[in-house]
C-alpha cells in the first residue's frame, strides 16, 4: 500500500494519540503479508532420493529421476510405482521482538509433509522411449502469528493516565502442486536424454489484521482499524530436460528447468483501514474520521518461476556411493502478482490508492553432498548435507516471501527390504535465522506514547520433519527386466 493515500490530517491524528506506530504498519504494507516460498531446495521427493537431499542430479536412486533429472529414467532398470508418503513435519517461525522489546510471535505448525507419486506406463510400441507420470507438492507452508498487548505499563506516565489495547494478526498460505508426464531415452548403453513437462497449480492467500485503541487521562479515545488481504489461483507450464551418464565407478548428470509459461487464474484483494481519533468529547470534531475502503475481484495473477541450471555427479568407493550436486537460479525482476487498479480513498476525495502486491528474487547457487553405505543388498544407510539460500532480495518490499533466512537441511535414515517391498525411513532437520525489518512496535516512549520502531528484528526457522516412502515393483508392459 502506498504512502500518498493517508492524508497530512491522518497523520496529525496518530501523533496526537501516540498510535503513530499503527500509520507505520499501515505503510509498510504488503511486508506483513507475506508467505514462505523462497527456497527452492526446501522439500525434496523419493524414497532414496530424499535421504540423500534430492543430491541425485548425477545417480540413479528411484524414480524421483523424473523430477530431479528424467535423463536417468531410460538407464533405470525395471518398472514400479515410487510412493512417498505425506510423513507428518513440524516447524516453527518465531519473530523475536516483533511487537517490541520482550515479544516474540511464533507460528507453531504440525502437518503432513510434501509427497512424491510417480510411476512407469507403456504406450505399446513405444519405439524406444520410456515413459513415466509425476505428482509432486512443490510448495506447502502455513503461517499463522498474533500479537496481544492489554496494557504493557500501568504506571501512568506524567501526563497522566495511559491506556492500550492492541492486536496483531497474520496469516498466509500458499500451497503449489505440479503434475507431469516423463519421456526418456538411451542414446547409448551409458548415456540417456529426457523431457519432464509440468502443469504447476499454485493457490496462495495472505492476511493482516491490526486493531488498536488508546484512552489517555482526558478521556480523548483513538481507534485505529487495518485489514488487508489477498487471494489467487493460478496455473502454468515448464519443463524439465536432462541428460545422465554412468560407468562402472562414476555417474554424471545435467538437468535444466525452463522459466514457466502462465496459462490462466484469478485473484482478488481486499483493503480497510480506518482511523478515529483524537475525539475529546466537550470539543467533538476537531479532527475527521479517516476512512478507505476498497475489494477488487476477477483480477489476472502473474507468477514466474526461474530458469535454472543443475549438475551432479557421484562416485562409488566399495560399498560406498558419494553424491554431490549444485544448482544455480536466475533472478526474477521485479513484477506485479496482481495489478488491481488505482481507487479512490472514501474519506479524502481527489485522493487516490492502489493496492501493490509484487514480487522479486535474487539469483542463488545451491548446493550439497549425500553418503550412502551398502551394508547388505537388502539394507543400507543414507546421511546428507544440503545448503538452501534464500531468494529474497534485499529490497525485502519486492517479494512475498517472508523468509528472509539461508537454511541448512541435514538428513539421515536407511532403506531396507522386506519381501519385495522397498521401505524407507528417516529424519530431517532444517534449521536458518535472518534478519528484517520489525513490523510494529507497541512499546512505549518515556512520555507514555506508543511508537514505530522499525529497526532489524531477528526470525528463526526450525522444522523437523519423519521421512517414510515405498518402492512398489510392477512389471510393466513390454519390460523384458
Amino acid at each position: 500500500m502506498s504512502t500518498k493515500g493517508c492524508p497530512v490530517g491522518c497523520i496529525k491524528i496518530l501523533r496526537c494519540t501516540g498510535l503513530l506506530m499503527v500509520f507505520l504498519a499501515i505503510i509498510a504494507g504488503p511486508a506483513v503479508v507475506r508467505a514462505q516460498d523462497a527456497h527452492y531446495w526446501d522439500n525434496q521427493y523419493g524414497t532414496k532420493a530424499e535421504l540423500l537431499g534430492g543430491l541425485v542430479v548425477g545417480s540413479s536412486t528411484d524414480l524421483s529421476s523424473t523430477f530431479y533429472n528424467p535423463g536417468w529414467i531410460a538407464l533405470q532398470k525395471g518398472g514400479s510405482v515410487l510412493l512417498t508418503t505425506k510423513a507428518a513435519e513440524i516447524y516453527t517461525v518465531t519473530m523475536k521482538d516483533d511487537l517490541g522489546r520482550g515479544t516474540e510471535p511464533s507460528s507453531t505448525v504440525v502437518a503432513p509433509s510434501p509427497g512424491y507419486l510417480a510411476g512407469r506406463f507403456s504406450l505399446g510400441n513405444d519405439y524406444g522411449w520410456q515413459w513415466a507420470y509425476t505428482y509432486l507438492q512443490k510448495v506447502k507452508f502455513e503461517f499463522d502469528s498474533s500479537g496481544l498487548r492489554i496494557d504493557q505499563n500501568p504506571a501512568p506516565p506524567p501526563a497522566g493516565n495511559f491506556w492500550f489495547s492492541g492486536e496483531a494478526f497474520r496469516i498466509a498460505r500458499v500451497d503449489e502442486s505440479w503434475y507431469g508426464v516423463s519421456m526418456s531415452r538411451k542414446l547409448s548403453d551409458n548415456v540417456a536424454v529426457g523431457f519432464s513437462p509440468y502443469v504447476a497449480q499454485r493457490n496462495q492467500r495472505s492476511r493482516t489484521q491490526i486493531a488498536a485503541q488508546l484512552l489517555d487521562a482526558n478521556t480523548i479515545y483513538s481507534d485505529t482499524y487495518l485489514v488487508e488481504e489477498y487471494k489467487y489461483w493460478h496455473i502454468r507450464m515448464l519443463l524439465k530436460a536432462g541428460v545422465a551418464a554412468e560407468w562402472d565407478k562414476w555417474s554424471a548428470g545435467l538437468a535444466i528447468t525452463t522459466p514457466s509459461v502462465g496459462l490462466l487464474g484469478d485473484g482478488s484483494v481486499y483493503q480497510n483501514v480506518a482511523l478515529s481519533g483524537d475525539y475529546d468529547p466537550d470539543n467533538p470534531g476537531v479532527d475527521p474520521p479517516y476512512l478507505q475502503a476498497n475489494t477488487q475481484e476477477g483480477l489476472k495473477p502473474v507468477w514466474k518461476s526461474p530458469l535454472s541450471i543443475a549438475a551432479g555427479g557421484a562416485v562409488n568407493l566399495g560399498a560406498t556411493r558419494i553424491h554431490i550436486t549444485t544448482e544455480w537460479f536466475n533472478n526474477i525482476v521485479r513484477y506485479r502478482v496482481l495489478d488491481p487498479v488505482t481507487y479512490e480513498i472514501q474519506s479524502q476525495p481527489g485522493t487516490y490508492d492502489r493496492f501493490d502486491i509484487e514480487y522479486a528474487a535474487k539469483n542463488v547457487f545451491n548446493y550439497g553432498v549425500g553418503v550412502n553405505h551398502d551394508f547388505t543388498p537388502r539394507f543400507s544407510l543414507f546421511t546428507s548435507y544440503r545448503a538452501d539460500y534464500s531468494t529474497t532480495p534485499p529490497d525485502i518490499d519486492a517479494t512475498l516471501s517472508i523468509s528472509v533466512w539461508d537454511l541448512n537441511h541435514l538428513t539421515g535414515g536407511a532403506s531396507f527390504q522386506f519381501l519385495s517391498l522397498e521401505f524407507t525411513a528417516g529424519l530431517q532437520y532444517s534449521w536458518g535465522s535472518g534478519f528484517s525489518n520489525r513490523h510494529l512496535s507497541f512499546n512505549e516512549n518515556e512520555d507514555g506514547s506508543v511508537v514505530g520502531d522499525f529497526e532489524d528484528r531477528e526470525i528463526t526457522y526450525k522444522r523437523l520433519k519423519a521421512l517414510l516412502g515405498f518402492n512398489l515393483p510392477f512389471a510393466v508392459p513390454g519390460d523384458p527386466n
